[in-house]
């Protein structure tokens, strides 16, 4: 059976793992019961070259097979401390209108969402978060509320803007900033943050800590006068007025994050890095992040997709590596794949979904990924991946 075809196979999968279940009941074989190891060994059956890659259920939800180097191999699921943990690898999934119910998510690490284009914490919101909630993933919050802000004001992405007769953000969005920054933009993230620290107050009452992770503003660095610069000598185009100097970009986003600290002291912080940034200046990277308090950041991301993971380039068409990005800001890094400009799904990116891949990018800092357009059995992939991937994180041995 196909992998693209699991549908009966995930739903038991998500019996064992999906939310209210315990995970101490059948998921993981009692020592001495490994039907790998104890009693004669069975004759793997051989798989046709079609299968390859294909899952299969011998025990449902809890042995399977899958078709690999033209054998099945038996293999069991694993049990997994969900949320997210800088010491192992993390799978993630964006949360999908299309498919909100827990048992496409139930076994992921975290669930991310993108914020920004209401001036309240909404329902959408809400609901992805009693989901993480349930199968206890991790919320990731992919903080677009300068852009979402500026798109409620008629302009568009830079990539996308001319193609729709819309005022780009790259020549727009420093006035708007300037303008509307306090009032708006940061009253925005006030009412997000505020929501969700009332939404699980119940676990603060109970000395529970909660963790949410907030990446602020993917393509922050695109209001900057280093950016604006950049855009100029390279496609003629250039903030309106002026990019914002570098330094204030720094004061911008340090009052980001203290707002959100300031309802959920326990969110994690993560910077948009922006793979173009070094394109014009070998050191582009060191002197964009060095107007930023970088102990307050926790992890980097790449957002944008199209990051390549059978690549030392974060993407094919832009000089920065894996190894640059680690080697210069020391934060472990979170991919995302699956989408293109303007938010585009273009789906599942199976390169994420390699082992040895994984493993070279986890050597070069890469913590997790998030697929934005996630196949419907991503839970059960990631078992199986899990199961096979090593990593040895050098920030989990200090």
């Amino acid at each position: 059976m196909r992998l693209n075809t699991l549908a009966l196979f995930f739903l038991s999968f998500v019996a064992l793992v999906g939310c209210g279940g315990d995970e101490s009941s059948s998921v993981q074989p009692e020592s001495g019961e490994n039907p790998e190891q104890d009693g004669p060994q069975e004759t793997p059956e051989p798989c046709a070259p079609a299968e390859e890659g294909s899952y299969r259920w011998v025990e449902e939800g809890v042995i399977y097979q899958v078709c690999e180097n033209g054998l099945w191999t038996k293999d069991s699921v694993k049990t997994v401390e969900r949320g997210f943990d800088p010491c192992k690898f993390n799978f993630g999934a964006a949360w999908q209108s299309s498919h909100e119910d827990s048992i496409y998510y139930a076994g992921l690490d975290y669930v991310s969402v993108w914020l920004g284009d209401n001036s309240y914490y909404n329902f959408f919101e809400k609901r992805m978060v009693d989901m993480c909630l349930d199968t206890r993933a991790t919320p990731m919050i992919y903080a677009y509320v300068i852009a979402e802000f500026g798109k409620d004001m008629g302009m568009e992405d830079c990539d996308v803007a001319k193609s729709r007769g819309k005022q780009s953000l790259c020549v727009y969005g420093a006035d708007l900033i300037r303008e509307y920054f306090a009032d708006s933009i940061l009253y925005r993230y006030q009412q997000y943050a505020k929501g969700l620290a009332l939404q699980t107050s119940y676990m603060a009452a109970r000395s529970e800590k909660f963790q949410s992770i907030w990446l602020i503003e993917p393509d922050f660095y695109q209001y900057s006068q280093m950016a604006s610069d950049q855009s100029a000598a390279i496609k003629g185009e250039e903030q309106l007025n002026g990019g914002i100097p570098d330094s204030m970009m720094g004061v911008y986003f340090k009052q980001i994050v203290d707002t959100i600290k300031a309802y959920l002291p326990d969110a994690k912080i993560v910077a948009d890095i922006s793979p173009w940034v070094s394109d014009k200046d070998p050191e582009g990277l060191e002197k964009w992040f060095s107007h930023f308090d970088m102990s307050l950041v926790d992890y980097v991301s790449t957002s944008g997709g199209r990051t390549q993971a059978d690549f030392e380039r974060i993407r094919y068409t832009n000089k920065l590596t894996w190894k640059k990005l680690y080697d210069t800001l020391k934060k472990p890094i979170l991919a995302d794949a699956g989408y293109s400009a303007g938010g585009n799904g273009t789906g599942h990116s199976a390169i994420w979904d390699d082992i040895a891949n994984l493993e070279a990018r986890a050597k070069e800092g890469v913590v997790g990924v998030m697929q934005m357009d996630a196949a419907l059995d991503y839970p059960l992939r990631a078992s199986y991946i899990r199961s096979r991937l090593q990593v040895d994180y050098p920030w989990c041995k200090e």
